[in-house]
């Protein structure tokens, strides 16, 4: 890779800075983040109830500290996803008595109308995330996330903004922003998924990926 590789493209600035702390030239890399079609996704239209994890049932994903911290602030988390983990987190929830409606595997309109029936997204992440899809699916949705300080999730969720993020593996901390959301009115709440999927659409649509891309093809003289 080092000899035959002219430029690397990467989807956060997190892993971007990792590699030059690896001791790879910075020149060799450019931020060229995800995208996803929003257009073709209809936002919530109210404030949602709930919050909803998606994604896979593994120990990296964090689902542990979510459990415990929804079973502190006495809110209800809905999982979305399969994963060699959910026998474990079926007997923390049941231990912790907390709120938690285990939904298996969906996915498409079925995924979408779970997502959009919910107060936010939780990615309570304990490992390097890159630049998770889930955030921007999220806000193509028209709700706010609640994200783990770690790896490339920060930026993208701009503090009160378009959700908040918590200390990585931190159950007080994540109960907190839980029942910090609950309370927020639902005009707060609404304000923060509509300013979410305004970012996407401005930022991360499929025709901007594009340019970035050719843009580095045009800096290259490659053929595009």
């Amino acid at each position: 890779y080092r000899d035959h590789v002219i430029r690397f493209v990467v989807p956060s600035r997190f892993y971007l800075e990792k590699f030059v702390a690896w001791g790879w030239p910075r020149e060799r890399f450019t931020h060229v983040p995800n995208f996803v079609d929003a257009s073709a996704l209809e936002p919530g239209r109210d404030a949602g109830d709930g919050f909803v994890y998606f994604g896979r049932l593994a120990p990296e994903k964090g689902l542990g500290t979510l459990i415990r911290a929804a079973a502190k602030a006495h809110v209800k988390v809905r999982v979305v996803g399969a994963g060699p983990d959910e026998a474990e987190l079926r007997r923390i929830a049941q231990v912790q008595g907390a709120d938690i409606e285990f939904l298996g595997y969906r996915s498409g309109s079925e995924l979408h109308a779970i997502i959009r029936g919910a107060r936010a997204v939780v990615l309570p992440s304990e490992w390097y995330e890159n630049a998770p899809m889930t955030v921007l699916e999220a806000y193509a949705l028209g709700r706010a996330v609640i994200g783990a300080d770690i790896g490339g999730i920060p930026e993208l969720v701009r503090q009160g903004e378009t959700g908040s993020v918590f200390p990585s593996g931190d159950v007080d901390a994540l109960a907190a922003e839980l029942d910090a959301m609950r309370s927020r009115p639902d005009t707060q709440v609404l304000d923060m998924g509509r300013a979410g999927r305004e970012w996407v659409l401005r930022d991360f649509t499929p025709a901007a990926y594009a340019d970035r891309l050719l843009g580095i093809y045009r800096e290259l003289g490659v053929p595009a």
